[in-house]
């Protein structure tokens, strides 16, 4: 299946009309003042991929939250240690490894092993790694990891007995993987196409997945397609909405599309479906 913006410009879409209610992670889907068979569908669909996704991403947190509460006892180097990032490695497919950092930033523990060749390295730049050491949860954006590969990081406090932090805990991993599930959910056969973006506009997830990793704000990709343009920046900049287009000036078939936010500690994910025949 084609990606939703690799469709939009080779077809040239004209937008029609374009429309968005705020409402955050947990609102409700937006909807047009006259429901189509089209939009209900597409609705729907969006509705359960947000569902679904949140629901993954709630998962992960718990997951990593637990093992933070773990390294608190058993420290963050050692066979204790080690035994926790491995099986917070294995707690879903889309979770590469676990790594634990102390107070400098710096690397203690990676597993699996495969990722040893990690440990010593300083990640204290990262801005995921700066908010736990002062104490708070963060998702980090798509990023260059320490392991060689693009992905998000989960990071947690470690703290000790008395509540100090000692460092903190991070489960790298791969967006376009975490969100399979949900989407395949969402879809059950329906012609839709569907993705996730951040708000900076990269895409980190595709139903085309060549175009995982480039921007939906790269206006040039759009041709003369301008409208289309626009919706990208509305995209990135509004937490829901619903808009719709036509395949070319003259066609009498309206397509929609409407996104929905997800995400975790302050960082967010736009949720986009597309109509698709």
């Amino acid at each position: 299946m084609k990606g939703m913006f690799i469709l939009a410009a080779a077809l040239v879409l004209v937008l029609v009309a374009a429309g968005c209610t705020g409402s955050g992670p947990g609102g409700a889907t937006p909807a047009p003042g006259t429901p189509t068979v089209t939009d209900e569908s597409v609705n729907e669909t969006l509705r359960v991929f947000t569902i679904e996704a949140q629901r993954s991403l709630d998962t992960l947190d718990a997951n990593v939250s637990s093992a933070a509460a773990a390294l608190g006892q058993t420290g963050l180097v050692g066979p204790g240690a080690e035994t926790v990032l491995l099986n917070l490695s294995r707690s879903g497919n889309y979770t590469t490894d676990g790594v634990t950092f102390d107070t400098n930033g710096e690397v203690r523990a990676v597993m699996p092993e495969d990722y040893q060749f990690a440990v010593g390295a300083n990640i204290h730049g990262s801005a995921n790694i700066l908010a736990a050491l002062n104490g708070s949860p963060a998702l980090s954006q798509r990023i260059n990891m320490v392991e060689g590969f693009r992905a998000v990081a989960l990071s947690h406090p470690v703290r000790n007995a008395t509540g100090g932090v000692e460092g903190g805990v991070s489960a790298v991993v791969r967006p376009e993987r975490l969100l399979a599930a949900p989407a395949l959910q969402a879809l059950d056969n329906r012609s839709h196409t569907l993705s996730a973006v951040q708000i900076d506009g990269t895409i980190i997830f595709d139903t085309n997945v060549r175009i995982i990793g480039q921007s939906i704000l790269n206006e040039t990709q759009y041709g003369t397609a301008t409208d289309l343009a626009a919706l990208a920046k509305e995209i990135v900049a509004t937490p829901s909405g619903m808009g719709y287009y036509r395949v070319n000036d003259t066609a009498v078939t309206v397509r929609g599309i409407a996104w929905q936010t997800v995400g975790l500690h302050g960082t967010e994910w736009r949720l986009v479906v597309n109509q698709e025949r």
